[in-house]
């Protein structure tokens, strides 16, 4: 490696990336950003958040040890089998926020655990319900019913939850700026992106970048884009990148210098 890629990887910009992503990441200092997100949810609609958080982590976590207690029991105890589910749980609410795909696969994710759980329990394992007539009667009304009803919950209220990132403002927000209707638009996406609303913090940057309801403002809309992909939302990187790559020499020396603007507060 030469001396010029070497003094590359340690620039100013890499190290800030360094200081303010991958750190926190590593030392656990985003995990009370990740309490407050869970906390949204709780609130806006405790029922939904059951179905799409409480009700999978309870499923994985009987299913996890109901697949071989015996090697649990030698290799892991009982706190090390909840704080796997509840990770993987977790990392998977995470994405399926941030991912329309991984949100479809999530969504349908959560009635399919209780279908495969009841089939072990109540088809597979005849011990339990002493016959495969016995044990489909009590499947269709303890495994396939629920997961009906979660199915229709989780793939209907709990979609769009996840969609709106537990937001009251920005699904209206959303409609009237694609209606055209900006000023009435930015009364609901504002304050939702003052929350640290990624999606609603996409629009503000593509409104300034386009000029839609916003001044013309290519420096602003990289910050928008820039704070709304350091929530993990992939379109906004990806708008970031796509405007920065297209900044002239004067655009990209006035973003990087500008490093008073820190907080989303600033950027109103």
């Amino acid at each position: 490696m030469g001396g010029g890629e070497a003094m590359g990887l340690i620039s100013k910009k890499n190290l800030k990336v360094a200081a303010t992503e991958y750190a926190p990441m590593i030392l656990g200092i985003r995990i009370p950003g990740f309490i407050r997100i869970h906390i949204r949810y709780l609130f806006n609609n405790p029922f939904v958040y059951c179905v799409l958080v409480v009700a999978p982590f309870i499923i994985g976590l009987v299913m996890l040890l109901g697949i071989n207690a015996d090697f649990w029991n030698s290799y892991f105890s009982g706190w090390h089998v909840f704080l796997m589910v509840l990770f993987a749980i977790a990392t998977a609410f995470y994405f399926a926020e941030r991912h329309r795909t991984f949100r479809k696969i999530y969504v349908r994710a959560v009635p399919a655990m209780v279908v495969i759980n009841g089939f072990f329990i109540y088809i597979f394992d005849t011990g339990v319900t002493g016959s495969r007539f016995g044990g489909l009667i009590v499947f269709i009304i303890l495994a396939l019913l629920p997961a009906w009803v979660l199915a229709k919950l989780s793939m209907g209220m709990g979609y769009r939850m996840l969609s709106n990132g537990a937001d009251r403002h920005y699904r209206p927000g959303r409609d009237l700026y694609m209606d055209g209707d900006f000023e009435a638009a930015f009364r609901h996406l504002e304050p939702s992106a003052k929350r640290g609303h990624m999606k609603s913090l996409f629009l503000l940057g593509e409104a300034h970048e386009y000029g839609k309801g916003r001044a013309l403002d290519r420096i602003k809309a990289a910050r928008f884009y820039n704070k709304s992909a350091k929530k993990g939302y992939r379109k906004a990187h990806t708008a970031f990148e796509a405007l920065t790559q297209s900044f002239s020499p004067e655009e990209k020396k006035t973003f990087e210098n500008d490093l008073s603007i820190s907080g989303i507060n600033d950027l109103f």
